[in-house]
Parts: structure tokens; C-alpha cells; sequence
């Protein structure tokens, strides 16, 4: 089985290659952009007949000291426009001779930016950009004196894939080795280590070759993707390996044989990582609920990941157990505290505090976890520009300079698309609308309007000051939609769509707004079904989804402190700005699941241990004494994965990495160790009612079926320890029992 899965998994991966990769994308199709009025707008006009495909391209230089008058920048700004045209670059503009109404020098006279377009789409654009990357090239090292940027989409996306790339390549260099540590510290063996690793990097090759077949047969893919898989992946597969050779180990120590160790531990530990990463597939498939080609591929991509981490834990986990057995527990390390009894470290000394004063931890915990909740109410989401990539990349750089240098507004515009531009009414309403757009704040003119090749479209454009994300933009946006156009053309039968940057980016939000309802709604009530059925309670998933709700709320709040409020943006080295529109929902879905596998594995243990005749309280003590080490460990590793993803360049992917990571440190310390087992503790026997109506739900044994001898005294101090300490198997001949500790 063992050879089976490397056979499986390995050959996913190489007939992936061999089909051609990921096929990743930036773009998407026409059906997708018309589900926005501003994607709309685009594929009306070039429907119409619109020129061929073509991208700008732009020069900026600025001199420090000088302005546009002294004869040796106005010389070099010459030359560099001349070696533009000689570089294939067409429509090239040269910033002196322009009106000054085109706004290609700047108000102080320091800058100028130097226009052109390069025709082509695809391959063929690539490859005429490269003599203006050459050219930028050659403007650095010529004019040393002068700064110089070029901004150009394709070549920012050519240089943002380099460093998504790099980051990748960075962030399994340090997240594995680290992983191992920490695996060592819990195990306390080299070969128990390296067992989870080797199903974490299985399960990542597999998961990378189906997501580049899908990319491959169905669509081409998010570039996020590929970050996520390794994200998401890492973590799971090694917990999923943490939960089952722990209980492995635990039942030798017991006393067990090799394989009725497998047995009790694929019983027990399995079934609940069987339901731990069901919880996980059905919250991520929330993100399925979303109609949208590239956050869906995101969505496949990391249940891919968790689907293979539970087969593998289900089959290639038992059968390298069998191969190893005692094996597993090879070449030990000399650390403390390897061989304490269960339940007998800190948390459990932990657990017992808290369920003696239940009343006061629920309080405090609760409170401080709204209390860090707080700063979402503020939350401000929208669509990253380049503002949020790392200055070291040159069109960011080119972005500050003119940001700076013409605060009314370069490259950011406000669109509208208008049909029937050819008949003389609809141009009559295109002058009036033009003439009160200019008028209306942070817009700024002359408008500029072109027509598509055949002239029945126009469009008209004006310069937006400040950037696509910013409130009073979208509020623009929302005017020009709601009172200008229908004014002007509402009663002409012809189409207009407003559209540019903070259209798309008022669309984007508005989108991811209006699905959030939907997605909570729908892992809500699949996760509630999936705790009713797994622990025939109707307590149980309400509570837990109430306490995956205030952590969750917590790491938005936190989220919101950091990344848009700015809180610590300096030590980490990024720009404060909004939260990415899908980062929320993302959050949500995946820590919804992850939240679960803990959930999950706490509760089949206290379930485990009611069923085995200790009472409610006692059950709840003994169960998350049990797990906490198990749980701290596994926590531990999914905060070090999430944590190096804070530490790259990507924005986006640090939103993601700093909101699961101290989601995790708090479902895994504060929640699961303290809310939880005082919660638990004030509703004692309440914790497993089920309403009668409810009896003909099937029943499914998550812990599996291992007879215990039942203690006496249930539900006391002795019945708990008797329990903790006893053991047997139901084979004949194979039953060990220790006493209970003396008091």
C-alpha cells in the first residue's frame, strides 16, 4: 500500500508535467467580465469592432534637482523618447511638445512621462516588450542622474510572477524545516518526524498535478492556487499524520501488538481525521457558491490538497505503521517530558482550573475574544493594485513617482461606454455628460473619447486623483451610475456602463459583499448537520460553531489592526491599505474547517471517554487533558506554516497567512483549552441532548468501536484516573490494566 501511494501520488505529479504544467491566467473570459457593469462596458466596446489588441507603455523620468528646462534633462528626455519609437513601441508622444492640458509633465516641472502602445495580445506582445525592458535597461545605466521607471502591465505581471515564485520556492525552504522541529519536539523521535513530512509532500505533489490538469482540461487556473495548495496542504497533512501516530503510539505504550495498534488507532484517530477533513472540503466548498472561474480554481485546488492528506492518512499512514512498528519510535531524542502520562502536563493542570471556575473563564474569554473582534466593524475591503506589491518592483516605484508628482490623477480613470455613438442625439448627450462629469470632484478633464473601428460606440474618459480603493472613488462611481448617466441617456434607448479600475473594484466588492451571506450560510448549516450526525447532539455543533464564530471574528479584527489600520507595518515591511475582497470569505471557509479538525478530534476523545461510563464533567476533563499536547503540537505547526506566508512579499497571501495563523493560535489556546471546557463544564449533560423528534438520525460511531472496561465511581476523580490508566483489547489474551493512581 505504502509503494502503491508513492506509485499514485508521484505519477499524478509527472503525468501533470508531462500534460503541460499549470496553465495559470491573469485574465478572464468575456462571459465572466459581463457579470460586472465594468467588465460589461469593455466587451460591448471591442465588440464593436475595437482595434487590434494593444497594452501602454510608459516612461517615467524625473530629475531630483532639476526641472524639464535645463537643456541636459530636456536632452535626455529627447533621446529616451526617440529610442522608444526605435524600440517598436507605435503612438509614441513626446512629453515637451504635448499640450499642456495632456498632463505629460508634471506641475512642478521635474517629471515627465513618455507615452506609447505596443499592438498584439499574448506571445506575440511579450515578445515586442522586450526591447523596452532592454531600453529601461540601457535609461538606468545612461542617465544615472535621472530616475527612471517604465510601467507597463505585462512586464509588472512578468516581474509579480517572478517573486510569487521566488516567495514559493522561499517559503518551503523555511516552513519545512521548521515543521520537522517542532515535529521532533512532539514525537521525540527522528523517524516518528519524518513520517508526517513524507505524507505532507506526497499529498502537495499529487494535489499540484491535479490542480494543473484541471488547468489543463477545464480552464487555466488562479496564480494564487499554487500558494494555497502549499499553504493549506502542509498544515493538514501534518496534523492528519499528528493525530494518527500519536494515538498509534499511545496504544503501544499501552500495551497493544503492532497491528492492533493500527487497528485502534485507525478506529479512533482516523475516524475522526475521516471527519475532521470532511469538515474542512465542505467549508472550502463554500467557496463554490461563488460564480467566478478564478476563485473557484483557488477553492479546487486546496480541497484537492485535503482530499489526498485524508487518503493518505487513511491508507499510506497505517501501512508505513505496519511496515515500522516499533520502528517508528527510532533513533529518540533525549527531551524532556517525552513519556509523561496522558493528561499530566500543563494543559491539563490547565482544563482543571478552568472547569472549577467555568462561570468566570466563559466571561473573560468571551469578552476579550469580542473585544479583539472590534476593529472589523471598521473593516475596509477592495482589489489590490500595484501599491500593494513590494517597492523593489519597478512599476510600483513608476506608480509612487507619479502619485506623487500629479496628485489630480495619471493612470487611474473613470469610463463609460456609450452605444449609438454614431446618431447625433447620443452625441449631444455625450458633450452635456462630459461637461458635468468634469465638474464633479476629484474627476478631472478635458475628457478624452474615442470610438470603436466601426463608430458605433464610444469612450468617454476622465482622470480619477487618488487611487481605485479609496472610499470617496467608489462613491463617485456610484453617483456617476445612479444620477449622471440615467440623466443624460437614460431616456435615449441607447446602453452606457461606467466603467475603469474603481468601477471594477466597487463591482469586486459589492460581489464578495453580497456571496458572504451566502457562503456562512451554506457552511454553516452543512458543518451543523455534519456535528448532529457524527455526535447525535444538537449542543454540540451549536456551540461549536459559536466558538469558531468568535475566533474567526477575532482574526478579522486583528486582520483589520495590521494590514489596514497599519499597526506594526513597519517591522514587517508593507503598506497599510484595504483587505483584499475575497480574503474574508477565504478566512472564513478555511478556518471554519481547520477549526473543526481540532473540534473534531477533542470531541471524539470526551465522547470516547462518556461512552466508556465516566460522567459528563469528568469525560470533558479526561478528553482534552488527553488531546492537549496533541492538539498544542498540531496547532503549533499550522501557526509556523501560516506565519512564514506573513514573512513574504505577496499582500494578499500575508493577509491570508496572518489571519489563519493567529485564528489558529487562538482556536487552539483560548478557545479549545479554556471556552470550551468551561462551557462544556456549566452545561454538563446538556452537552449531549438531542430532542426526541430527532431519534431517527443514524447513528455514526466516530470513535470507533474498542471496548474498555467501564470504572467504577462514574463520573468521580477515581473513575477518571481508573480510566486514563486502564486499558484492554477485545481479543483474548490481549488485555493489560494498571491500577489506578493512589491519591
Amino acid at each position: 500500500m505504502a509503494a502503491l501511494w508513492f506509485v499514485a501520488t508521484i505519477g499524478v505529479f509527472a503525468l501533470s508535467i508531462a500534460a503541460g504544467g499549470t496553465r495559470s491566467r491573469d485574465a478572464v473570459s468575456n462571459e465572466e467580465r459581463s457579470r460586472f457593469e465594468a467588465g460589461k462596458a469593455n466587451v460591448v466596446f471591442n465588440a464593436s469592432g475595437s482595434e487590434e489588441p494593444s497594452q501602454q507603455v510608459l516612461i517615467v523620468l524625473s530629475s531630483p534637482t532639476r526641472t524639464v528646462d535645463d537643456p541636459g534633462v530636456a536632452a535626455a528626455i529627447d533621446d529616451a523618447t526617440r529610442r522608444l519609437g526605435e524600440a517598436g513601441v507605435a503612438e509614441v508622444v513626446p512629453p515637451l511638445l504635448a499640450p499642456p492640458e495632456a498632463g505629460l509633465v508634471s506641475p512642478d516641472r521635474t517629471t515627465v512621462r513618455i507615452v506609447g502602445r505596443v499592438f498584439g495580445d499574448g506571445p506575440a506582445l511579450e515578445e515586442r516588450l522586450e526591447p523596452v525592458r532592454v531600453l529601461a535597461d540601457a535609461l538606468y545605466h545612461d542617465y544615472p542622474q535621472l530616475r527612471t521607471h517604465v510601467l507597463n502591465n505585462t512586464l509588472a505581471n512578468e516581474d509579480i510572477s517572478e517573486l510569487v515564485n521566488e516567495d514559493l520556492d522561499g517559503s518551503l525552504r523555511l516552513t519545512i524545516p521548521l515543521t520537522f522541529l517542532i515535529l521532533i519536539v512532539a514525537f521525540g523521535a527522528l523517524v516518528a518526524a519524518v513520517v508526517p513530512l513524507v505524507l505532507a509532500i506526497t499529498s502537495l505533489l499529487a494535489a499540484f498535478g491535479l490542480l494543473a490538469l484541471y488547468s489543463q482540461a477545464v480552464t487555466p487556473v488562479s496564480p494564487y492556487a499554487t500558494q494555497l495548495i502549499v499553504l493549506i496542504g502542509l498544515a493538514v497533512a501534518v496534523d492528519y499524520s499528528l493525530f494518527m501516530i500519536t494515538r498509534f503510539r499511545t496504544e503501544r505504550r499501552r500495551g497493544r501488538e503492532k497491528l492492533a495498534a493500527i487497528e485502534t488507532a485507525s478506529a479512533t484517530a482516523g475516524r475522526a481525521v475521516f471527519f475532521s477533513g470532511l469538515a474542512v472540503m465542505i467549508s472550502i466548498a463554500g467557496l463554490l457558491m461563488l460564480d467566478d472561474e478564478l476563485f473557484r480554481s483557488m477553492a479546487l485546488g486546496t480541497i484537492s490538497v485535503v482530499l489526498v492528506a485524508v487518503v493518505g492518512s487513511l491508507t499510506f499512514l497505517p501501512a508505513t505503521l505496519a511496515i515500522l512498528g516499533g520502528g517508528v519510535d527510532a533513533l529518540r531524542l533525549p527531551l524532556p517530558g517525552r513519556d509523561r502520562a496522558e493528561g499530566r502536563g500543563f494543559w491539563g493542570l490547565i482544563v482543571r482550573g478552568v472547569m472549577r471556575q467555568p462561570v468566570l473563564f466563559t466571561i473573560v474569554t468571551a469578552g476579550l475574544l469580542i473585544a479583539v473582534a472590534s476593529p472589523v466593524s471598521r473593516l475596509h475591503i477592495g482589489r489590490t493594485d500595484f501599491t500593494a506589491f513590494p517597492d523593489t518592483l519597478d512599476a510600483v516605484q513608476a506608480v509612487d513617482l507619479m502619485t506623487q508628482k500629479w496628485p489630480e490623477g495619471t493612470t487611474l480613470e473613470l469610463q463609460v461606454v456609450v452605444t449609438h455613438a454614431d446618431e447625433p442625439a447620443t452625441e449631444r448627450a455625450i458633450s452635456a455628460f462630459s461637461a458635468d462629469a468634469v465638474g464633479l470632484p476629484r474627476l478631472s478633464g478635458p475628457a478624452e473619447s474615442r470610438l470603436s473601428k466601426d463608430g458605433t460606440v464610444a469612450m468617454v474618459g476622465f482622470t480619477m486623483s487618488g487611487t481605485q480603493n479609496d472610499a470617496a472613488n467608489l462613491d463617485l462611481v456610484r453617483q456617476v451610475r445612479r444620477d449622471l448617466v440615467p440623466r443624460h441617456f437614460g431616456s435615449l434607448g441607447v446602453e452606457a456602463y461606467v466603467t475603469g479600475a474603481a468601477a471594477a473594484t466597487l463591482d469586486s466588492v459589492s460581489y464578495y459583499s453580497s456571496g458572504l451571506p451566502t457562503v456562512i450560510g451554506f457552511v454553516l448549516t452543512l458543518s451543523f448537520l455534519l456535528l448532529l450526525v457524527a455526535f447525535r447532539s444538537i449542543v454540540i455543533p451549536i456551540k461549536a460553531i459559536a466558538l469558531n464564530l468568535l475566533s474567526t471574528g477575532a482574526a478579522y479584527g486583528l486582520l483589520v489592526f495590521l494590514f489596514q489600520d497599519g499597526h506594526g507595518s513597519d517591522l514587517l515591511g508593507f503598506r497599510p491599505g484595504v483587505i483584499e475582497a475575497f480574503v474574508p470569505i477565504f478566512i472564513f471557509t478555511i478556518l471554519f474547517g481547520l477549526s473543526m479538525d481540532y473540534h473534531v478530534f477533542i470531541l471524539t476523545r470526551i465522547k470516547e471517554a462518556r461512552d466508556r461510563g465516566l460522567g459528563s464533567n469528568a469525560a470533558v476533563e479526561a478528553g482534552i487533558s488527553i488531546t492537549s499536547g496533541t492538539v498544542t503540537s498540531a496547532a503549533a505547526i499550522m501557526v509556523v506554516v501560516f506565519a512564514v506566508f506573513v514573512t513574504l512579499q505577496l499582500v494578499i497571501v500575508r493577509q491570508l497567512g496572518f489571519g489563519l495563523a493567529v485564528a489558529v493560535l487562538l482556536d487552539a489556546t483560548i478557545v479549545r483549552s479554556v471556552l470550551l471546557p468551561a462551557t462544556m463544564r456549566l452545561l454538563g449533560e446538556w452537552n449531549w441532548w438531542l430532542p426526541r423528534w430527532l431519534g431517527w438520525i443514524p447513528r455514526v460511531t466516530v470513535e470507533g468501536e474498542i471496548e474498555e472496561p467501564t470504572p467504577a465511581r462514574v463520573g468521580s476523580r477515581e473513575a477518571l484516573r481508573a480510566w486514563m490508566g486502564t486499558w484492554s483489547v477485545n481479543r483474548p489474551g490481549l488485555v493489560r490494566s494498571t491500577p489506578p493512581e493512589p491519591e
